[in-house]
């Protein structure tokens, strides 16, 4: 991203130069819902590539090249791990165009992707003569695959736009974004606010620290309440407004456009004991050093895969 400044009282961050950079994600999570505790920590690898940028916004590109669950303390998340990434094979070649302020605008390979439905779909059928209760999964993902606009809208709820882009693309900069996301628990939306700001702290003038802390907009009344965790059997619960937690921290790089670390810290506790949840993204690009010159993407169709490192994470040291 290139802070956009000649007296440095605004910038905006913005993608400046086309470039290619494989990142290391660690997703951190802990949910509590009554006597029921899950801990899990998984990795994954993305491949990103900036293709173009125009004055509409950017043609990108996008690779999932690992998803591993590394920990967990319930056995049943490894089987849970192994069926959700099934689905996510669909989407692990992604091909859009994203506006400046980095919303999905267009998703350009949405044939491969109902290509891929369809072997994975066909895989399904073989093994729901085993297990009866695959019958509606089927039919449910069908639905959506064969819908280019639910499509669209499933690719847009993918993290990756919350983990790489945030909520700062675009904006001048100190400002701020308003934004409604689902809660953590899914059942409910919130209205957040945040606040965004860049420090140039480092001594390395290309680099700086983005900060983005959100702010909930909206009150939690009695309706939301019952909406967000009516369905969850537990009598505690019943009234209590959540504490809710979404903040960000980067290091961009103003010449070569890229992130080269990221902290993401997400929590709603409704009950300290009962019901909670926290999740931790953390993102590091493996080349961490700040390039003078844009290099063209197409050079690193065929790069060879090195093998990822593990996170020491240097934002908060």
């Amino acid at each position: 991203m290139f802070w956009n400044s000649s007296e440095n009282k605004q910038s905006k961050i913005q993608i400046n130069k086309c470039f290619t950079e494989r990142y290391l994600v660690e997703q951190t999570s802990e949910i509590v819902m009554s006597s029921l505790v899950v801990k899990t920590v998984t990795e994954f690898r993305w491949d990103v590539r900036i293709l173009k940028i125009t004055d509409q916004g950017y043609h990108i590109e996008v690779l999932s090249l690992d998803n591993v669950l590394k920990e967990s303390n319930n056995p049943n998340m490894r089987d849970l791990s192994a069926f959700n990434n099934a689905f996510k094979r669909m989407y692990n070649e992604l091909n859009m165009l994203i506006s400046k302020e980095g919303e999905l605008l267009e998703v350009k390979n949405i044939k491969e992707i109902q290509r891929k439905w369809a072997q994975v779909k066909a895989e399904m059928e073989v093994i729901q003569t085993k297990h009866d209760n695959m019958k509606g999964i089927i039919a449910l993902n069908d639905e959506l695959f064969n819908s280019p606009e639910n499509i669209k809208a499933a690719v847009k709820g993918n993290e990756f736009f919350e983990v790489f882009f945030n909520a700062y693309l675009g904006l001048n900069l100190p400002g701020g974004k308003n934004i409604t996301k689902k809660s953590l628990f899914a059942q409910e939306s919130v209205k957040w606010s945040y606040a965004i700001t860049v420090e140039n702290s480092l001594t390395d003038e290309k680099k700086a620290i983005v900060n983005i802390v959100g702010h909930p907009t909206q009150s939690f009344d009695k309706t939301w309440i019952k909406n967000a965790y009516g369905s969850f059997p537990i009598t505690e619960i019943a009234d209590r407004k959540p504490e809710v937690k979404d903040e960000a921290k980067y290091k961009v790089d103003y010449s070569s456009g890229k992130v080269l670390e990221g902290l993401i810290t997400k929590e709603e506790i409704v009950h300290p004991e009962l019901l909670k949840a926290k999740m931790v993204y953390r993102i590091m690009a493996d080349n961490q050093e700040v390039e003078n010159e844009p290099k063209a993407s197409a050079t690193t169709q065929n790069a060879p895969e090195e093998t990822p490192k593990k996170i020491n994470f240097s934002l908060l040291d």
